[in-house]
């Protein structure tokens, strides 16, 4: 039976439900209405009846922000990647952190997937969604807060994510590439070591001379900060080619060693879309000059009329230099880590697939696929 008292507070009357059962930890609540408590108390009987019942004390006391913080102390610091982890916990914080754990209802969670995809992708809603679930894990496994609606995210339709890509270098993009990083050492080193080795960009920043035998033609890769690799090995170790060996012998050795790298991860990224720009720049120059000039143009006045607006260029050239931008696409939607495919599917070339695979960390061939991109010419030479 549930034995329902009534409780004078500073708010004034109160009443407390507290039901005890054999087998089951007591349970107790308290109401503004003696009827709320009296519902409230048969209520649990009967799930304690059926075997039914949750303890909501924590989960009704703790709120999302109270667990995202707990998460940011207790299980980010062992996760390879923790500042954007860290900065999207913020931003779930500004919608859910007031609720309760108990409270947050998967309709609750819909409605957020809803109004995110209309400013977000849905590979960043994705994310998201995967954050809450880790949070409320751990409250469930290993701090001992039982949710009375299990996981909620389990119940909301993730979005549908097409993110496959198959970017490959296209004409002269590398070399443009490699002029506009010039008098950059580390970031131009860096992109040819990812094109040669299939490296990540995190791996290439951990690097260390430690982990670079030029005699053995072997370096040996980490994850973030030299911790595990993405694919959840402690390192791998790739094999050096003849280019890879120049471009490592060229750099600078301290006595003391340290990293190959002595850069962020940001600056390399940094590094790595100006270049984008400035290559791009001066590929549609060079187009822009020919053309002009096959119309009996000063094409080099016209380009110095564009980059230091000293006078006005034509109008002619302005209208071929805007069908340029819009046709070409050279040096467009490219991101560092289409280097990775760029270099698996040169390797593809020399190496079998168990060979490939542990060059590239990839786990199984499904996933080696995702970054193996053969041009269909480079197959019908094959042929003969």
């Amino acid at each position: 039976m549930a034995v329902i008292t009534k409780r004078k507070t500073d708010n004034g009357e109160r009443w407390q439900a507290k039901v005890r059962r054999k087998g089951w930890p007591p349970a107790s609540k308290t109401f503004d209405r003696k009827a709320d408590a009296e519902a409230w108390a048969r209520a649990v009987e009967r799930e304690m009846d059926v075997g039914a019942f949750v303890q909501r004390d924590d989960a009704e006391r703790t709120t999302f922000r109270e667990a995202a913080e707990r998460y940011k102390r207790e299980v980010l610091p062992t996760k390879r990647a923790q500042v954007q982890p860290r900065y999207m916990l913020d931003r779930l914080c500004e919608r859910f952190g007031r609720y309760s754990l108990a409270s947050i209802s998967p309709a609750m969670l819909a409605e957020y997937r809803d109004e995110r995809l209309k400013v977000v992708s849905p590979q960043t809603v994705v994310h998201e969604l995967g954050l809450i679930t880790r949070v409320l894990k751990a409250c469930q496994l290993d701090w001992g807060i039982a949710l009375p609606q299990g996981i909620p995210t389990t119940l909301v339709r993730k979005p549908r994510v097409s993110n496959a890509r198959e970017r490959r270098l296209e004409g002269q993009e590398e070399s443009q590439l490699l002029e506009s990083l010039a008098g950059k050492t580390y970031p131009r080193a860096a992109v040819i070591l990812a094109l040669e080795t299939a490296a990540r960009q995190s791996e290439l920043i951990s690097m260390t001379w430690a982990d670079v035998d030029l005699r053995r033609r072997v370096a040996r890769l980490r994850g973030v900060g030299g911790r595990e690799t993405k694919s959840g090995d402690d390192f791998r170790d790739v094999p050096l080619s003849t280019r890879a060996l120049e471009v490592l012998s060229s750099l600078p050795r301290p006595i003391d060693g340290g990293r190959v790298f002595p850069i962020s991860q940001n600056a390399l990224r940094l590094s790595w879309d100006r270049a984008l720009v400035s290559a791009r720049r001066a590929h549609l120059h060079r187009l822009l000059v020919k053309k002009l000039e096959a119309e009996g143009i000063d094409g080099d006045r016209e380009v110095r009329a564009l980059i230091f607006k000293k006078r006005q260029p034509l109008a002619r050239t302005v209208q071929l230099l805007a069908e340029l931008e819009k046709k070409d696409r050279m040096l467009m939607d490219l991101h560092f880590h289409d280097l990775r495919h760029e270099a698996t599917s040169r390797l593809a070339e020399k190496l079998q697939m168990h060979e490939l695979m542990k060059v590239t960390g990839h786990k199984s061939s499904s996933m080696l696929s995702r970054y193996y991109h053969p041009r269909a010419e480079d197959l019908a030479s094959k042929l003969g």
